[in-house]
């Protein structure tokens, strides 16, 4: 008796310190991500200014719907956005960390520096960097461009909505790439070397061995960083609101800057946290499907890997 009690004792003493170990994090998700998720569904159904809060029922999904005509071009510049810069962000990846892990490059940590910096600098200091290189009095790109006769007046890169959708593209992508690439650095390095070493015994040259065994192995990892890239782009509004802040006209607002504005008493307007609320909630539902909908096409990925 005196033995089971002594292991009864020992295994709560073991679960009052597991809990108490985890404690602190459930605490935090309770009250940074649990609550503000409720507080969020909540107030989508009132009319709430932060003062007063009137139930509307789903009055402001109906005006989403069919009068904010802003959200919805957001929401479009949002997809713009995070699937434009993939086309580069991606590819420009993987190519160096091939180039890396195949010692094709010299000097690879004081490389792996350079390129790791933007995302280390602030986004406050790479963004007035990119004000200033696309600036449309004496910007260095705009220099450039007329010293070698491709433009024959300064463009006004920020100034219309494509030309400064272009360069948030860039900037995103300049600052964002080098996390892509320690992925798929990581994917390669776990590469089955006795596949490689089978293959090239079996007759086969390099391109084939690119294709038919590292390409395959990497099909999970290469999932994996799509989804992320694809979710962080729309979620975007950094860059946007540094650069731009929406301008020209709201022309190159994204949907979680818009968000913010409506949060937020901004130009005079008054904060409309219901409304804002059941947009996020839209917003949340958009995001959802779209990652539901990649899982979907690329499921069989991982059987691949």
């Amino acid at each position: 008796m005196a033995k089971t009690g002594s292991l009864r004792q020992a295994k709560l003493k073991i679960e009052i310190q597991s809990y108490l170990m985890i404690g602190l994090q459930l605490l935090g998700f309770f009250v940074f991500s649990l609550y503000p998720i409720l507080w969020v569904f909540r107030y989508g159904f009132y009319d709430y200014d932060g003062v007063t809060a009137t139930w509307c029922g789903f009055e402001n999904f109906v005006r989403a719907f069919t009068r904010d005509a802003l959200y919805w071009k957001s929401v479009l510049n949002t997809f713009i956005i995070a699937y434009g810069k993939l086309i580069v962000e991606i590819p420009l990846a993987f190519l160096i960390a091939l180039a890396l892990t195949s010692g094709l490059v010299k000097f690879k940590r004081v490389f792996m520096v350079g390129y790791y910096l933007p995302k280390m600098t602030g986004i406050a200091v790479n963004c007035l960097i990119f004000t200033y290189m696309f600036a449309t009095v004496n910007g260095p790109i705009n220099n450039i461009l007329l010293d070698i006769g491709i433009i024959s007046e300064p463009i006004a890169w920020l100034g219309a909505k494509w030309t400064a959708l272009a360069v948030i593209m860039i900037r995103s992508t300049w600052a964002g790439f080098s996390t892509n690439v320690l992925y798929f650095m990581a994917g390669v390095s776990n590469v089955s070397e006795d596949c490689v070493e089978a293959a090239k015994v079996d007759g086969a040259n390099s391109k084939q061995v690119f294709f038919k065994i590292t390409l395959p192995m990497l099909a999970p990892v290469l999932k994996t960083i799509l989804m992320l890239a694809m979710v962080n782009g729309m979620k975007v509004y950094q860059d946007v609101m540094l650069l731009t802040n929406g301008a020209p006209g709201g022309s190159t607002n994204v949907v979680m800057l818009y968000l913010y504005q409506l949060y937020f008493e901004t130009d005079g307007i008054k904060a409309q946290y219901g409304y804002a609320s059941t947009l996020g909630i839209i917003t949340t539902f958009i995001i959802g499907g779209v990652t539901l909908i990649y899982l979907r096409l690329t499921k069989n990925a991982d059987e691949v890997g």
